[in-house]
C-alpha cells in the first residue's frame, strides 16, 4: 500500500465516523483502566498502612490517624492525592482493617 491509499482509507474512516467512534471507545477504555489501577493502588496502600499501624502503634485512634497519614502521603507522593476524598480514604482504611482482622 502506498501513502495515498492509506490516506484515502483514513479519510473514509473519518468521514463515516468510524474513526471517531473507535477513538472515543479507546479513550473510555483507557480512562476506566486508569481508574481501576488507581483504586487497586489505593486498596493495596491502605492495607500496607494498616499493617504498619497495627505492628508499630498501640492506641486505636493513633493507629487510624497514622494509617490515614501514611496513605495520604503515599497518594500525594504519587500525584494521586486529589483523586480521592477523605471519605474514600477512611473507607479504604476501614476495609483494610476488616480484611486484616478477618485474615487472622
Amino acid at each position: 500500500m502506498n501513502l495515498k491509499t492509506i490516506g484515502e482509507i483514513i479519510l473514509f474512516l473519518w468521514n463515516t465516523g468510524i474513526l471517531t467512534a473507535v477513538a472515543y471507545a479507546a479513550s473510555r477504555f483507557l480512562v476506566a483502566h486508569t481508574k481501576n489501577k488507581n483504586l487497586l493502588l489505593l486498596n493495596e496502600w491502605a492495607m500496607q498502612a494498616v499493617q504498619y499501624a497495627e505492628t508499630h502503634l498501640h492506641s486505636s485512634t493513633d493507629k487510624k490517624q497514622a494509617a490515614l497519614s501514611f496513605l495520604t502521603e503515599r497518594l500525594n507522593a504519587n500525584k494521586l492525592g486529589l483523586k480521592f476524598d477523605a471519605k474514600q480514604l477512611d473507607t479504604a482504611i476501614e476495609l483494610a482493617v476488616k480484611q486484616l482482622k478477618g485474615s487472622k
